[in-house]
C-alpha cells in the first residue's frame, strides 16, 4: 500500500477541513482524490452539465444526506465531495479537460477577537449540536459546521480547488 492509498483512507473533506484549520493554503488538486473520487466527481459534474449547468450545486450531489448520522455519511463518497466543494465551476478548457475550480472557505466565517466570541462559539457549537436554532438540524455534522465557521477560512481565503479530472466526453 502506498503513502497515498493511506492518506487516501481519510476522506478528502475531513483532511481539507486539518489543513485548512492549521492554516494551510497550498491547491488542492486531482492528486488529493483518488482515482474512485475522481470518478465520482465527474459524474456528479457531468450531471450537471447534461442540465445545461456551468457549476455544481447542493442539489447536484445525492440527497437524503441530513437525516444520515455523520458516520454513515463519510462513507459515501459523494457525500463527502458535496462537504468538500458544495458549489463549485465546471470548466472545460482548450485541450477538452473537465476542470472543477472552487475555493474551500466558509460564507459565514467569524473571526475570534475576544473572549466572547470564544464564549460564542463554544455556545454555538453546543447550540448546533443540540439542533436549537433553524440552521442546524443537530449532531455532529451540525457542531463540526459550527465550529469551522469560527475556525476556518473566511470566503475568499482558503485553499483553491483545481482539480482536473481529464478529457470530457459527452
Amino acid at each position: 500500500m502506498s503513502l497515498k492509498d493511506l492518506i487516501n483512507l481519510i476522506p478528502p473533506n475531513i483532511r481539507q477541513v486539518g489543513y485548512d484549520i492549521f492554516g494551510g493554503s497550498g491547491d488542492f488538486t486531482e492528486k488529493d482524490l483518488s482515482d474512485e473520487y475522481q470518478a465520482e466527481l465527474k459524474g456528479i459534474a457531468h450531471k450537471a452539465l447534461l442540465k445545461g449547468k456551468d457549476t455544481i450545486g447542493y442539489e447536484d450531489y445525492d440527497s437524503g444526506t441530513i437525516n444520515q448520522s455523520l458516520l454513515k455519511n463519510l462513507f459515501s463518497k459523494n457525500y463527502n465531495l458535496k462537504t468538500l466543494i458544495g458549489g463549485g465551476k465546471i470548466i472545460i478548457n482548450d485541450n477538452g479537460e473537465m476542470i472543477i475550480t472552487d475555493k474551500f472557505d466558509f460564507n459565514d466565517a467569524q473571526d475570534i477577537n475576544s473572549l466572547k466570541d470564544v464564549e460564542n462559539m463554544f455556545s454555538g457549537i453546543v447550540s448546533a449540536w443540540k439542533g436549537e436554532d433553524d440552521k442546524y438540524a443537530g449532531g455532529a455534522y451540525s457542531a463540526i459546521r459550527e465550529a469551522m465557521r469560527w475556525l476556518g477560512s473566511a470566503p475568499g481565503e482558503g485553499s483553491d480547488i483545481k482539480i482536473n479530472l481529464g478529457k470530457y466526453e459527452a
